[in-house]
């Protein structure tokens, strides 16, 4: 019932929720690789495999993070620009919460290279992720944090509670290293 097109005030939604307008942004979605499923013929909709773009996003089935590791540091990059989805903000919480046990050096940073925009939510995922962090003894910092995201930071005073450096290199470099109060 989900993969069934839905007539809109702007025209079809496709199963996964999305309103496309006719013309423009039809043909956009009909050309590129993402096809719904009930575009497809029967037999090849149901004979289709779960890696289609809909069946992915009801399974979670795409990351929002990348989690690398350098100089036993966790590094965890977020896929997305905008941070605004309700579900997708309930996967990157998990995804980041699932990082501090993987940093067994007990040093985590968070990219945000390419992040521009995210909600309240995801700013309480983090503070969330700030007192998983302390409870666990893991170093977290913040880098390469946007302008736009650096203001949010700066009007809720978490500027103050999250240690924030400009670039990712600074950042692996002053794990371990004292700061002025501590």
């Amino acid at each position: 019932m989900a993969d069934v097109p839905r007539r809109t005030e702007f025209g079809i939604s496709v199963g996964i929720g999305i309103p496309l307008r006719r013309g423009r942004l039809q043909r956009l979605w009909r050309r590129g690789n993402l096809v719904a499923d009930h575009d497809l013929p029967p037999a090849t909709a149901a004979a289709r495999s779960p890696s289609s773009f809909s069946d992915q996003l009801k399974a979670g089935a795409m990351a929002a993070t990348t989690i690398e590791v350098k100089e036993e540091v966790v590094v965890v990059y977020f896929s997305d620009g905008k941070i605004l989805d309700s579900q997708r903000i309930e996967q990157v919480g998990g995804e980041l919460q699932s990082a501090v046990p993987q940093a067994i050096h007990k040093k985590l940073l968070l990219n945000f290279r390419g992040v521009s925009f995210m909600s309240s939510a995801m700013i309480s995922k983090l503070v969330t992720l700030s007192k998983s962090c302390k409870a666990a003894g893991v170093e977290m910092k913040f880098c390469e944090v946007s302008p736009n995201v650096m203001e949010v930071f700066k009007i809720t005073k978490l500027n103050k509670v999250f240690d924030i450096k400009p670039a990712e290199d600074k950042a692996i470099a002053s794990f371990g290293k004292k700061s002025w109060f501590g």
